[in-house]
C-alpha cells in the first residue's frame, strides 16, 4: 500500500514523517503502524518502508553520478543510469 503525505506549507508533513520514520520519539502518546507502536520497530527497518521527497534539493561536490549514486554507494553505473531514466533526469543530465 502506499500513502501519500500532501498539504501547504507548515501544516506538518515533514514533522509526521520524522516521527512515523522515528528520527525523533514522541514525548507522549503513540504513533502506530497496523496496530503496533513504532517504537516496537527497529529503525533501520522501519525506515525501509519509507520513501520522502523533500521540497529542498541540493547536490552535493562531485559529479551527477556520483550524486545519484548517494543512496546507494555500490549501485553499477548502469543501475545509477536506469535510476536517472526512471527518474525522467537522463534527457537533461545529457544535453
Amino acid at each position: 500500500q502506499k500513502v501519500a503525505i500532501v498539504g501547504p506549507t507548515g501544516a506538518g508533513k515533514t514533522t509526521m514523517v520524522k516521527l512515523l520514520m522515528r528520527f525523533y520519539d514522541v514525548n507522549s502518546g503513540a504513533i502506530t503502524l497496523d496496530g503496533h507502536n513504532v517504537k516496537d520497530f527497529d529503525r533501520s527497518a522501519l525506515r525501509e518502508g519509507f520513501g520522502m521527497v523533500l521540497q529542498d534539493t541540493w547536490l552535493f561536490q562531485g559529479t551527477i553520478m556520483e550524486n545519484i549514486r548517494y543512496g546507494r554507494l555500490d549501485a553499477t553505473d548502469e543501475e545509477v543510469i536506469a535510476a536517472a531514466k526512471a527518474a525522467c533526469a537522463d534527457h537533461f543530465i545529457r544535453t
